[in-house]
């Protein structure tokens, strides 16, 4: 039963891995000022983020919002930083302090 159970969870965990990966990818482009690669990275993880849970979609709404915002794509911008927060909202805790302070920064900048 183990082993079965181990070669279940094995593609998963992958699969997991490699959207944390993808996720952390974006963030550096995003950090390094390359954000049309970001933002193509980050749409090539929206089939996936329905399995993530409220902490990696809260981040990935962040992340994508404010690599519209940097790309200038306001109303864009503000429909992903308003999914961060409403996943926020529902789930508090989900993102980190800092990054409640980029949301809230990144929805300041909106206004």
């Amino acid at each position: 039963m183990r082993c079965v159970r181990a070669l279940v969870l094995w593609p998963l965990s992958t699969l997991l891995a490699g959207c944390a990966g993808a996720l952390s990818e974006g963030e550096s482009q995003f950090d390094e000022g390359q954000y049309p690669a970001a933002k193509e990275t980050f749409a090539g993880l929206e089939g996936q983020r329905a399995a993530w849970g409220p902490p990696m979609q809260a981040r990935y709404a962040l992340l994508r919002g404010l690599t519209h915002e940097a790309l200038g794509d306001r109303m864009r911008a503000s429909e992903w930083l308003r999914e961060a927060k409403a996943i926020e909202d529902v789930h508090p805790g989900s993102l980190s302090p800092l990054d409640v302070r980029r949301l809230r920064l990144g929805l300041d900048g909106l206004e």
